[in-house]
């Protein structure tokens, strides 16, 4: 048997000789117990380090079978009792550390362990060591005790630990780093086990830290960004920092922490989309501001009349920004952007499809579909059916793929039309609003009536 502090193996037998070299050595107290065949059991030989040890005599311990046992702190006695009958039982030696109220009231941790000689005559007789290992066990509870305090002021910034024993890859996880790859606490973690977890294309990543971290010409550094799948089939990314330590023969431990980054990836990932759309709808924005200063000039004839005109595009192009800053950048209902955008206009002349109305359509759409509709009412009222006392301009909705919403714009009633006098920045406008979004537009120049046949996605 092994000695608390890691000495000569030692084995206590009736020999006195050992016995006194025993305690010569201040291993301990040296005991030996017999326990008869009909169960009888009482101390044979009790050292003369027992009062040093236990703060009694040896005699008074060899006059009473249970005095040391009493000896044992009550919470720790039914483990005593029950490791004492297994080893009976089974004829193996005996071995366990309790803790023990010496006689002046200090309680100390003791190690009791003793090897069985069974006897002819059925009885046995066990020749053990009771030594002290209070300083071992203080000293153990008190680096448990820390390495606690650390994992909770880590796990406290949801960190998780994890340690791997490089040459006998033993890997262990603490609490949080379990939560973090949603696996049980009963379940047993290996590098094996890590490994299924990876996300396939990420484990030669992985390797690659490992590699760097584990060059000895390196700073042992370990750092990798990877994905996993939990054991419930849930996607997560990780972020893990850690360090190889070495020793002469190499790479002996890599210790490091998991953080759970999958939210500030998926932020990450709205915030670059929101720039990127923020970015297209600024360049269309540009782009039709553009052509509405171009047009507006080229058709005035006075400086009057051209801010007119590009005053009364800005306005219907605000108008229909305004809904969809209304709506906080949700999908807005098509029947609203056509009644805001012929709001100027007398609606009185204006027959508008009752199935418009919740069709939901995105706000860029909305944008531009609203500044389109109020260049052709204002074309109505120039040129086209609004010209004429008993023109109207009929909206209404055409049958359509799945997904997608149309309509016709149709005037009746106005004079007869001129293909070329309808070619203008209308026309030109709905194409450059539409075409980014997946939209069409289609128009028909008939002499009894000017015609649009409009369509594009509904908001999902």
């Amino acid at each position: 048997m092994q000695s608390v502090n890691d000495g000569p193996e030692t084995t206590v037998t009736g020999d006195p000789i050992v016995r006194s070299a025993t305690e010569a050595g201040a291993l301990g107290m040296a005991f030996q117990f017999r326990v008869d065949a009909d169960g009888a059991r009482r101390f044979t030989f009790v050292g003369q380090r027992c009062a040093a040890v236990n703060g009694v005599p040896a005699e008074a311990v060899m006059a009473s079978p249970t005095a040391l046992f009493d000896m044992i702190v009550p919470e720790h006695q039914p483990a005593f009792a029950k490791a004492e009958a297994e080893a009976m039982s089974a004829g193996q030696p005996f071995d366990v550390e309790v803790a023990m109220r010496r006689a002046d009231g200090e309680v100390r941790w003791r190690r009791v362990a003793a090897i069985p000689r069974p006897q002819p005559d059925g009885s046995v007789l066990w020749d053990g060591l009771q030594f002290d290992v209070n300083d071992r066990r203080r000293l153990a509870d008190e680096l448990l005790e820390q390495r606690e305090r650390v994992e909770v002021a880590v796990e406290a910034t949801d960190l998780g630990l994890w340690e791997l024993e490089i040459r006998t890859q033993r890997l262990t996880w603490s609490d949080r780093n379990r939560t973090i790859f949603g696996v049980a606490a009963a379940d047993e973690v290996t590098p094996r086990f890590f490994t299924h977890l990876l996300h396939p294309d990420d484990r030669p990543k992985l390797a690659e830290a490992y590699r760097v971290a584990a060059d000895p010409a390196g700073d042992g550094g370990y750092y990798a960004v990877y994905r996993i799948v939990t054991p419930d089939g849930d996607l997560r990314w990780v972020e893990s920092r850690g360090r190889v330590i070495l020793d002469a023969a190499g790479p002996r431990l890599l210790v490091g922490t998991s953080l759970d980054i999958s939210e500030r990836r998926a932020t990450d990932e709205r915030r670059t989309l929101l720039l990127g759309e923020l970015a297209h709808r600024a360049k269309n924005g540009i782009a039709i501001v553009m052509s509405m200063v171009s047009q507006s000039a080229r058709g005035a004839e006075t400086v009057k009349e051209f801010e007119t005109r590009l005053m009364a595009r800005m306005q219907a192009m605000a108008t229909s920004q305004d809904l969809v800053t209304a709506s906080g950048g949700r999908p807005v209902d098509l029947r609203e952007v056509v009644d805001t955008a012929l709001a100027p206009f007398d609606r009185r002349r204006f027959d508008v499809d009752d199935s418009l109305s919740g069709v939901s359509i995105t706000g860029e759409i909305a944008v531009g579909l609203g500044l389109m509709l109020h260049e052709m009412a204002t074309n109505a009222v120039k040129y086209g059916a609004l010209s004429s006392d008993k023109g109207r301009v009929i909206l209404a909705r055409q049958a359509t793929p799945a997904h997608r919403v149309g309509f016709e714009w149709r005037e009746d009633g106005g004079p007869e039309v001129k293909p070329t006098n309808r070619s203008g920045f209308g026309t030109r406008l709905l194409q450059q609003a539409l075409r980014t979004q997946n939209g069409t537009v289609t128009f028909d120049f008939e002499p009894q009536g000017f015609r649009a046949r409009v369509e594009c996605p509904v908001a999902v």
